[in-house]
């Protein structure tokens, strides 16, 4: 967090980005909950709700891509 003091009302904001700050949370969880698989993440988060079109699109299109590098 950062903090502009430069007037009277103190002024806070982040200081990484929202994606920063994901990627670190679910890499943490990974590791942590999920004993280092992101295999284990994906199903788990799957199985508890139920992506719409959009996103399975989506889901696919990464997958894709994964498996082209």
């Amino acid at each position: 967090v950062k903090r502009d003091d430069s007037s009277k009302t103190h002024i806070y904001r982040a200081n990484i980005t929202r994606e920063n700050t994901q990627q670190q949370i679910v890499g943490k969880m990974i590791n942590s909950l999920f004993g280092g698989s992101s295999t284990q993440l994906v199903m788990q988060a799957l199985g508890n709700t139920v992506p719409n079109k959009e996103e399975l699109d989506e889901i696919q299109k990464l997958l894709d891509n994964l498996k082209k590098q």
